[in-house]
């Protein structure tokens, strides 16, 4: 049997959600802002990027295949279709990382499909650069090419930088923090840069969201952050030192 929608504990949820997600996302994107210089794109690229300082020549020239080799691969590629090569120098507008809501589709029974967005993980992208704008340039029909080139060239630069920056993930992973890779709906084969939080959000059930989107109007669906999920929040570091007391000697 199915149960009521109630209605009083959907909107505790949200409420706690909400809540949660903000302190969340503040900690993440203070640390991303601090560890920022880390991952600039300038050191890599020298002289290969407009008003960057000379770099050292064979590293610089790496990076700079590489990231033309990453270009080539995406860019011609369904949905952004791009044939204009890159011109060099680069012109990178913004190297500062921000954090954009990660979207996905979810179908419900029916055929219907709503927007979810997670509480508790996020797309870095550069600040001028939002995906709400670039999905946005996608679907647009009459869209213009250099502006679409622009947000191409700048995710996959971002993606480059932070997958060179050896013990990045280490160092947010000591924080609580998770980064990862992956592709989005949208965006094709893309990469993106994604941070989780150490607290798991989930989708409740399909009459649930039903029953939500129906009450709202609305096709878009935010995942819910439980008591128990932040209950169950592990620390590697405190799990690494009880370990390490229980396998020493005893007295």
């Amino acid at each position: 049997m199915t149960q009521p929608f109630d209605v009083d504990s959907f909107i505790r949820s949200r409420k706690q959600t909400r809540v949660v997600s903000d302190l969340l996302k503040a900690q993440a994107a203070d640390y991303l802002t601090t560890l920022a210089p880390l991952v600039r794109p300038q050191p890599l690229f020298g002289e290969y990027l407009q008003g960057a300082p000379r770099g050292s020549g064979r590293e610089t020239q790496h990076h700079f295949k590489e990231f033309r080799t990453l270009f080539d691969k995406h860019a011609a590629l369904r949905p952004f279709n791009l044939m204009n090569e890159l011109e060099v120098p680069l012109n990178i507008i913004n190297s500062t990382p921000e954090l954009f809501p990660l979207e996905y589709d979810h179908t419900l029974p029916g055929g219907n499909t709503v927007r979810v967005t997670s509480p508790a993980r996020w797309v870095v992208g550069y600040s001028s650069f939002d995906l709400s704008r670039f999905r946005q340039v996608i679907r647009d029909p009459n869209r213009s090419g250099s502006e679409l080139h622009r947000f191409v060239v700048h995710y996959l630069m971002l993606f480059h930088c932070f997958s060179r920056a050896g013990g990045l993930g280490r160092l947010f992973q000591g924080l609580r923090f998770t980064i990862g890779f992956q592709q989005l709906d949208d965006f094709g084969e893309l990469p993106f840069c994604v941070i989780s939080s150490p607290v798991a959000s989930t989708l409740p059930s399909d009459e649930v969201i039903r029953h939500s989107t129906e009450i709202s109007g609305s096709r878009s669906f935010e995942e819910l952050i439980s008591e128990d999920a932040i209950n169950a929040m592990q620390d590697n570091l405190r799990e690494q030192l009880i370990k390490a007391v229980n396998a020493s000697p005893s007295a």
